[in-house]
């Protein structure tokens, strides 16, 4: 790490976020200016009087510029706090199902993802957009003679016609965005061109005077050198900020084009990278502790089904172990044409102890996208965001995550114990659930209807979305093919829409399924009453039974059977429940099985009673798609293999497996080379993603006890990383039960 990198680094752990002082102001103001106009065309001259006056600053040492508003730096290093608590209330007025089963906690809602066309953006610039929007400008009208339908969603669900003179409005709209931007990064270029004069340094002179002509140039053209298309990425990334895409990708051209040129280094072109790792690493402050606000992603293959990593790749994995920050999170794509030796760099990484990368399969996330009808093209170009939610990159609003579903306070109700549940579907006796198969029908009448109160708050949310003047004009500029539909990115304008909800609990439903199959079906040693009233005594009095199912019976992720198929039918059931629905902005409902960064299983956990399992009442519940916490006993290779059998096909998105290893395994190539194995043999046979902790259960109870001590220990949560001290108590005991295993 150079001086210069340091220097920012050490700066950006000071970062703080207090909030942006000007938007309402400067919004206001625009307002009373526009008043009578089209409301999308208020929304954007908003949003570009906004970006020519908002205060702008350039920073010591800074290669890149450009920040967000509200950035400040304090005197100390900034403490890193994790989210707030669920409160498990409605957003808005909700119907009465709605309402009892989100105050129930049965529904939670949550955050959409999205990840800007960066490949636009650096071949065509912000003028290659308003080409399209002039082009699409010159053809509306013919469309409009011709009678071609503009369309956009109902409440229903279904497209209705709009007016050509709203198409017009919309990308009148567009048009002044993009310029607005363009002059946002003018000013950049003008405020280094004042600060180049007053500096006596003559290096810094150079850079100043650097930096201001890229930024007469980008974004407004596409960048030609690699600097240039740094700065590029950080602008877009500014204009629409969620995830920074594919990186690597992005950048190899400009990287190969200038070494080859002679001008530039590769230390220079990693000293880039750095600056832009802690610009995304700032955007939040420091205080954010969780790294998932901006996940990366570097690998894979290529739209054309090729190799996708280059020396980019490498560097940027240089650049994630050297900085050892949290953010921005890095994903690494494996594919069965994965260089050996980078799966291995990428395996080193992990020795920062920062949380990434994590691993992801492209030969599951491609075929599943493709299943749902994504363009293999498109499908191979996906990137991560938030907490592992896969992107169809620039080309989708994948509605991830929209919400949570908890299964197993579901089966609570299906045994009559959630007296708040009420209606049809729990309306039954539990005599007359005398076979499995009518166990499982009435566990799947239970899903049916959680999933028909999830769609209900969907529509409605999704419509308040499409509200939105304009359908939020920054990522309509920046999503194919919101310009040619004129239709909005919450509007159904994006090339693919769907709606993402995520199962918690799969797991220990499938565990229960089991118990209960064995104990009251199989074995006969106690009724379904009997067993729904020792779980409404919280299993007192009944500790040998508990014990006997925590020991004794099929749990998943110990390669077996009956408890692996389980999970399989659940989310295939599950799955084939969401299809026969169809969200706001039209395509599909996917299935995920993401905590998230809502931390989900444990905030699910803390309001859901006993369950059939042996869990008791508060305990957290299973994350994502690994084995219940601490139930896989018979080694790492089945729990392994209980993940990779179950049907990643219908896991499009928002699925991780965590991992907990032996530290030791990092501290040697050999230990390395086992953990990159272990990585490929997995991915070979099924699975999808893995994410990895490699702490003992001695250190994190240190931490624990002494969190002054161990500032810097960052461990793998849900989809995400975090400082293990910035956690809650409840959350940081999940993590230290998770079971160990060795290679």
């Amino acid at each position: 790490m150079d001086q210069r990198v340091a220097f920012l680094r050490e700066r950006a752990l000071r970062s703080r976020y207090v909030g942006d002082t000007d938007w309402k102001r400067l919004r206001e103001e625009s307002l009373a200016h526009t008043e009578g106009q089209p409301p999308v065309l208020r929304e954007a001259k908003a949003l570009a009087h906004y970006w020519l006056h908002r205060p702008i600053t350039i920073c010591e040492g800074e290669l890149l510029v450009g920040a967000r508003a509200g950035l400040i730096y304090g005197a100390e290093p900034s403490k890193p706090h994790s989210f707030g608590r669920q409160r498990f209330e409605p957003w808005w007025p909700m119907s009465e199902q709605v309402t009892t089963l989100i105050r129930q906690g049965v529904l939670s809602p949550a955050g959409n993802h999205t990840t800007l066309d960066y490949e636009a953006v650096l071949s065509g610039g912000f003028n290659g957009l308003l080409a399209r929007i002039e082009a699409r400008k010159a053809h509306l009208a013919a469309d409009v003679a011709a009678s071609v339908p503009l369309a956009v969603p109902s409440t229903s669900g279904t497209l209705v016609a709009t007016k050509s003179d709203e198409a017009l409005a919309f990308l009148d709209a567009l048009r002044i965005v993009a310029e607005g931007y363009i002059g946002f990064c003018h000013r950049y270029a003008e405020l280094a061109e004042g600060l180049a004069q007053e500096v006596a340094d003559l290096a810094r002179r150079g850079e100043l005077l650097t930096i201001a002509s890229h930024c007469r140039r980008v974004v407004a053209e596409p960048p030609r050198t690699f600097w240039e298309a740094c700065q590029a990425l950080w602008f877009a990334f500014l204009f629409s900020p969620d995830a920074p895409g594919r990186v690597d990708l992005y950048l190899t051209p400009f990287y190969e084009r200038d070494i080859a040129a002679g001008i530039l280094t590769r230390d220079f072109a990693k000293e880039l990278l750095a600056c832009l790792w802690l610009k995304i690493f700032e955007f939040m402050g420091a205080e954010a502790a969780v790294a998932a606000h901006q996940h990366l992603t570097l690998g894979g293959v290529k739209p054309d089904g090729s190799d996708a990593s280059s020396q980019v790749t490498w560097l940027c994995l240089e650049v994630t172990e050297e900085l050892r920050i949290q953010r921005p999170q890095v994903g690494f794509r494996w594919h069965l044409g994965t260089p050996p030796d980078l799966l291995r760099q990428a395996v080193r990484t992990l020795r920062c102890q920062g949380g990434s990368p994590d691993f992801c399969s492209d030969e599951r996330i491609v075929p599943a996208l493709v299943r749902l009808g994504v363009a293999v093209e498109d499908a191979r170009d996906f990137s991560l965001s938030g907490c592992h939610e896969v992107i169809v990159t620039g080309k989708a609003q994948m509605g991830a995550v929209e919400g949570f579903i908890n299964l197993p306070k579901l089966l609570r109700g299906v045994l009559g114990l959630e007296p708040a549940l009420k209606g049809a579907t729990y309306l039954h006796s539990l005599d007359s659930l005398d076979s499995f198969d009518k166990l499982w029908a009435a566990v799947e009448k239970a899903m049916d209807s959680a999933a028909a109160a999830a769609h209900e708050f969907s529509l409605d949310r999704d419509r308040r979305q499409a509200e939105i003047p304009g359908g939020i004009l920054p990522a309509s500029l920046v999503t194919n093919d919101c310009i040619e539909r004129c239709l909005g990115y919450t509007q159904g304008g994006a090339r693919y829409n769907f709606c993402n909800w995520d199962a918690i609990g799969i797991v220990n439903l499938a565990d229960s399924l089991a118990a209960i199959r064995r104990l009251v079906y199989d074995e006969k040693a106690l009724t379904l009453a009997e067993l729904a009233d020792i779980l409404r005594a919280n299993w007192q009095g009944h500790e040998p039974l508990r014990l006997r199912i925590l020991n004794k019976l099929p749990h998943f992720g110990n390669d077996h059977p009956e408890a692996d198929s389980l999970v399989a039918r659940i989310i295939e059931s599950l799955a084939a429940i969401l299809r026969r629905r169809t969200p706001f902005r039209g395509g599909t409902y996917t299935l995920g099985t993401l905590a998230g960064g809502e931390n989900m299983h444990i905030e699910f956990g803390r309001v859901t009673g006993a369950t059939p399992d042996g869990r008791r009442a508060g305990e957290p519940l299973a994350d994502s798609l690994a084995a219940a916490q601490g139930r896989d006993r018979r080694g790492l290779t089945a729990m392994l293999n209980s993940v990779a059998s179950l049907p990643h096909h219908l896991l499009p998105t928002s699925t991780t497996v965590n991992v907990k290893l032996d530290p030791k395994l990092l501290a040697s190539e050999a230990g390395i080379e086992k953990v990159a194995a272990l990585i490929e043999a997995h991915f070979r046979s099924g699975g999808q993603q893995l994410q990895f902790n490699f702490y003992d259960r001695e250190t994190l109870l240190e931490a624990k006890r002494c969190p002054e001590k161990h500032a810097g220990l960052m461990v793998r949560v849900a989809g995400y990383s975090a400082p293990f001290i910035s956690l809650w108590e409840d959350l940081q005991d999940e993590i230290i039960a998770r079971t160990e295993h060795g290679v």
